[in-house]
């Protein structure tokens, strides 16, 4: 009887041990639309996404735009800052001791760039009353605009001058550290 007691007893705990087949589970569907969740890429152009959610369409869409374009800013030069703090303490005596520990992380980033020639290429209303936009940046776009920055950048006369000018006293300043 023990025997049989204790072949029942293992025979139960494998049944019972042995799981079902997982269930397949197919993915949750999204009313957003598919350039929110699979961004175009391209080598000729920069996509940027935006969503906002405001009091009036007209302002949503508005600032869904800037975010979009915020997005393809980013992407162009971003820079990043970041700082870590992280602390700990411990204090007591033998078994009865107790440890304190913070750990902060903190990151900004940051995007300084002018956009000109960005252009709306889709617009989603949502049923929250949110709008999801899709912009693109052409590389067109991009090299004019470096091209007008490069431009505006060319030295005048003054600057030119001045240049030399200082030059001029930093080569007196040399001339008198090495004389005295």
């Amino acid at each position: 009887i023990t025997v049989a007691l204790l072949v029942v007893l293992v025979a139960f705990f494998a049944i019972s041990c042995a799981s079902a087949p997982a269930a397949q589970v197919e993915p949750e569907k999204s009313n957003l639309p598919d350039f929110v969740l699979n961004p175009p890429m391209a080598t000729d152009a920069i996509y940027g996404v935006g969503y906002a959610k405001q009091s009036t369409m007209a302002l949503s869409m508005k600032v869904a735009e800037t975010n979009a374009r915020a997005d393809i800013a980013s992407q162009i030069e971003t820079t990043i800052q970041a700082a870590v703090t992280a602390y700990t303490q411990e204090a007591g005596v033998d078994e009865n001791t107790q440890t304190i520990s913070f750990v902060e992380s903190i990151t900004r980033q940051i995007t300084d760039t002018t956009l000109s020639g960005a252009i709306t290429k889709s617009r989603a209303p949502m049923d929250d009353g949110g709008v999801w936009v899709l912009m693109v940046y052409s590389k067109d776009a991009l090299i004019e605009s470096f091209e007008e920055v490069a431009e505006e950048f060319e030295r005048n006369e003054d600057a030119a001058f001045a240049e030399f000018k200082a030059a001029q006293a930093l080569e007196k300043l040399d001339f008198q550290l090495e004389n005295n």
